[in-house]
């Protein structure tokens, strides 16, 4: 009996799997796209005609907040959603009262440039001054060289026929043998 058990069993299991090949629906649908790719479709037209958010206001802080608190600051982030965001904002040390003073100007102009009511208040986080100068400040080092030095990048200079590119070349010529110094 139980070869006759066995027997029907496998006609049994070749039988359901010759009627699901038959009988078998469509094949499911591809998963569905990933949504930042669906996002960024909608958000790249934005994006172009309304700014950038935190990075379109990096690139444009000197234009809103002016030259001299553009030397002293820097936008670090939003924080906030539904109820207004906050512009959390990085100044050295004292400067971040000047900043704080200039506040509700600093948040008109950040709202003239991404939007009406974008920003409702600003943070400033407070940074240590970095080698005694300001943020945004660059440090202009010196780059003079002894005349062995001089004579040395002339002549590894030389051959090159491009003035712009001869140029370029001495000027980091002249930064490496500075940083050679330091």
């Amino acid at each position: 009996m139980q070869p006759d058990n066995q027997n029907k069993s496998r006609r049994n299991a070749v039988a359901v799997h010759q009627w699901l090949a038959q009988e078998r629906g469509k094949q499911a649908y591809r998963s569905p796209p990933k949504a930042g790719a669906s996002l960024a479709k909608v958000m790249a037209p934005l994006s172009r005609k309304f700014g950038a958010g935190k990075s379109g206001l990096t690139e444009h802080w000197e234009d809103i907040v002016g030259p001299r608190f553009a030397r002293i600051s820097h936008p670090v982030r939003f924080l906030g959603g539904r109820e207004g965001r906050t512009l959390l904002i990085s100044a050295p040390g004292p400067a971040a009262a000047l900043i704080m003073a200039a506040g509700s100007t600093i948040i008109d102009r950040t709202n003239s440039y991404l939007g009406p009511g974008y920003i409702r208040h600003i943070k400033v986080m407070q940074t240590k001054m970095r080698d005694g100068h300001l943020a945004g400040t660059k440090q202009i080092k010196s780059t003079d060289l002894t005349p062995a030095q001089s004579e040395k990048l002339k002549l590894s200079l030389e051959n090159v026929r491009n003035p712009d590119l001869k140029e370029a070349l001495e000027q980091l010529g002249r930064q490496v043998y500075a940083k050679k110094r330091d």
